[in-house]
């Protein structure tokens, strides 16, 4: 048996570092997770990057809108005062039609009053030429020996 000391293999020395599975297993996982944190961090850091660009071409976005907005509103206001002042326009001419109108009702009230007058009169006068008439017959009549009517 002696010999079968000799075929057994060499002890290792104590200085050498044994590593079991568990410190291996613990390794791995701390790489692991340095690796995923470097990897959520940098997409972090990018999705914050993309955040920041699309914000502010989003308030760029709105900027131009407020703008536009300002300009439709500006314009409006310009046509609805003008709007207006041809409304006030239009108003005063209705209202000097209306009086134009008024006086030309009244002017033709007063031509028809004098119209009428004017017929009473011709009438009053037709009636005076005829009475005129009569008697200058009667005395053209009375003159020629004729008997009058």
């Amino acid at each position: 048996m002696a010999g079968s000391e000799e075929m057994m293999f060499p002890k290792k020395s104590p200085t050498w570092h044994t590593w079991n599975l568990n410190t291996i297993l613990n390794l791995l996982t701390l790489v692991g997770m340095l690796a995923g944190g470097v990897y959520i961090w940098a997409n972090t850091t990018r999705d914050i990057e993309d955040l920041m660009k699309w914000r502010l071409s989003h308030e760029e976005y709105h900027k131009e809108r407020l703008a536009e907005t300002r300009a439709r509103e500006a314009s409006f206001n310009e046509r609805l005062r003008a709007e207006e002042n041809r409304g006030n326009e239009v108003d005063r001419k209705i209202d000097n039609l209306t009086y134009r109108v008024t006086v030309a009702e009244q002017s033709a009230v007063s031509i028809t009053s004098s119209i009428k007058e004017l017929q009473a009169g011709l009438n009053k006068y037709g009636a005076d030429l005829q009475v005129v008439r009569e008697i200058l017959q009667r005395m053209e009549a009375n003159q020629q020996g004729r008997p009058g009517r």
